[in-house]
């Protein structure tokens, strides 16, 4: 299981919210994103800081590898071209903190039906899970609208429920009623001391 991690320290761009906050919750997301998925496989976060490395990999379960390029889709790419195999291999973006593993388990269930597939995310716009049944077949194409670019590049588009595997964190609004554990405590720490108050007006009591 791969999970690409954009550097924390300008990821998630669109939170409007001050670097180093935005920075935590990048990571906090991304810890509770591996976690979850790492009750399912062993994960592989791609990451492009030494700081992501050691944060993430000290999950257990988790390895980290630290990619020399910058991008989702070339981050992935990197590392199958280095590590891919014939096995099963699987994407998830690293902003899915109410990831339950069991719903995942259910959900890469289904995906092995097919040779290449493709999850929505909750608007049907973008892509939480990426499958595969090998690390060849797997063609990245992460991006504006890129659940629609995965059906082109031959995924199989898999109808799944609403729940936690399909809600990604892109804005602020999405972190209303967040139950990742580290992503939550951030959140709640934030909030009792006055932390920005767009986080408050966002995530509720």
């Amino acid at each position: 299981m791969l999970i690409p991690v954009k550097d924390t320290v300008r990821g998630k761009s669109r939170l409007d919210l001050p670097p180093l906050v935005r920075s935590q919750l990048a990571l906090a997301m991304a810890a509770d994103t591996a976690t979850a998925a790492s009750q399912v496989a062993r994960v592989v976060v791609v990451v492009e800081s030494a700081a992501d490395a050691a944060a993430l990999s000290s999950i257990p379960n988790v390895l980290a590898y630290r990619t020399p390029v910058s991008g989702l889709n070339e981050s992935i790419l990197d590392w199958l071209r280095r590590f891919g195999t014939d096995e099963p291999t699987a994407v998830l973006p690293g902003d899915l903190p109410d990831l339950e593993p069991a719903d995942l388990r259910r959900a890469l269930g289904r995906c092995t039906q097919h040779e290449f597939a493709v999850v929505a995310d909750r608007q049907g716009v973008g892509t939480t899970l990426l499958a595969a049944s090998t690390a060849a077949a797997l063609r990245p194409h992460y991006g504006p609208d890129s659940f629609a670019q995965h059906q082109l590049a031959g995924a199989v588009p898999v109808p799944w429920p609403s729940s936690g595997l399909r809600r990604d964190v892109d804005v602020l609004e999405d972190l209303a009623r967040v139950r990742g554990p580290r992503t939550a405590a951030l959140l709640g720490r934030l909030r009792d001391h006055d932390g920005p108050a767009e986080v408050s007006a966002a995530a509720g009591p």
